[in-house]
C-alpha cells in the first residue's frame, strides 16, 4: 500500500500490530480473518483514503503481531485498543470492517462501545450465531483436552472425519477447510494457538441486538451464497428485526472481497 505506516496499537499490558493507510477525518478500524493479516484489506484503501484513516490490525499470532501462545485476548483489551487509536486520530466516533474472525472482533466492540460507533461492514462475519463446537474446544475442560488431543494425533480420528464426510454431516466445503488447517503440524499448532487465544471474544447475541436496536448502529453484512463456511442463514437469522441491519448476499463463497465487490462494499462506508 502506498503511504502505509506500520506500527503498534496497546491494549493494555500488550500490544498489536497495524498497518496505517489514509489521511481521512474519520477513524476505520479492520480485523482480518482467520490465518490472514492486515495487508489483506489493501485493495479497500484506494476507495476510502480519502474520507478514512484506516487502521488493520494483525489479531494474535497473526502477521507481526507478537503474542504469546496460552494468553488469552480479553474483550476489554480490544475497547482498549479502539479508544486508544481514537485518541490517537483525534477522532470522536469509530466504524468497524471486519472479515469472518475479525467480524467476531467486530461485534463485541460495537456490544461494549455502541455510543461511539459509526458505521461498520461485516464480511462472511463470524460470531453472529452461537458456535455449540467452539464453545465445547474452547471452553469445556472435556472438550479442550479432546482438542489437544485430536491435534496432537489428528491421524488417529481421520477416519471419524472420512466417516462424516460420508455421511454428509459435513459437506465438502467444510470438509476441504478443515483439512486444510490438519494437514500440516505449523497448521495444526496455530490453529491450538488461535482458537482458545481468542475464545473470549465471542459476544452475547441477544445483548448484542439489544444494543444494536437502541444505538441504531447502521451495519452492512455480506456473506456469499455458495459460503459453507459461515452461511448467509446465520446472517439472516442475526438481522432479522434489525432495522439498522442491511444484509447483502452476493453471488460468492467465503471470499466475499474482490475487485468486483469491494466499490459496492466501499460505498457502504462512504454513504
Amino acid at each position: 500500500m502506498d503511504d502505509t505506516l506500520a506500527g503498534y496499537v496497546s491494549t493494555g499490558s500488550r500490544q498489536l500490530h497495524y498497518l496505517r493507510s489514509g489521511s481521512g477525518p474519520k477513524l476505520l478500524i479492520a480485523f482480518h480473518g482467520y490465518g490472514n493479516e492486515a495487508g489483506i484489506f489493501s485493495p479497500f484503501i484506494p476507495f476510502l483514503n480519502k474520507d478514512y484513516t484506516v487502521f488493520s490490525i494483525d489479531l494474535p499470532h497473526h502477521g507481526n503481531s507478537k503474542w504469546e501462545a496460552g494468553i488469552v485476548l480479553e474483550r476489554r483489551e480490544l475497547t482498549t485498543l479502539v479508544s486508544n487509536l481514537m485518541k490517537e486520530t483525534g477522532a470522536a466516533k469509530y466504524s468497524l470492517l471486519g472479515y469472518s474472525l475479525g467480524g467476531r472482533a467486530c461485534l463485541s466492540i460495537i456490544e461494549q462501545m455502541p455510543e461511539q460507533a459509526d458505521k461498520v461492514l461485516l464480511i462472511a462475519s463470524d460470531g453472529l450465531v452461537f458456535n455449540p463446537l467452539y464453545y465445547f474446544v474452547t471452553k469445556n475442560f472435556a472438550g479442550k483436552q479432546l482438542f489437544r488431543r485430536f491435534l496432537g494425533s489428528p491421524e488417529r480420528f481421520m477416519r471419524y472425519i472420512e466417516w462424516m464426510k460420508e455421511k454428509k454431516y459435513v459437506n465438502a466445503s467444510q470438509y476441504n477447510f478443515a483439512m486444510n488447517y490438519l494437514n500440516t503440524t505449523d497448521s495444526r499448532e496455530f490453529l491450538l494457538k488461535v482458537w482458545p487465544d481468542m475464545s473470549k471474544i465471542i459476544p452475547n447475541r441477544r445483548r448484542l441486538k439489544n444494543t444494536i436496536a437502541k444505538y441504531h448502529i447502521r451495519i452492512h453484512i455480506f456473506m456469499g451464497s455458495y459460503d459453507r463456511i459461515i452461511p448467509v442463514k446465520n446472517a439472516e437469522s442475526f438481522s432479522k428485526g434489525l432495522e439498522s441491519v442491511q444484509l447483502h448476499v452476493l453471488n460468492k463463497g467465503h471470499r466475499v472481497f474482490d475487485n468486483d465487490t469491494m466499490p459496492q462494499m466501499a460505498a457502504c462506508l462512504l454513504a
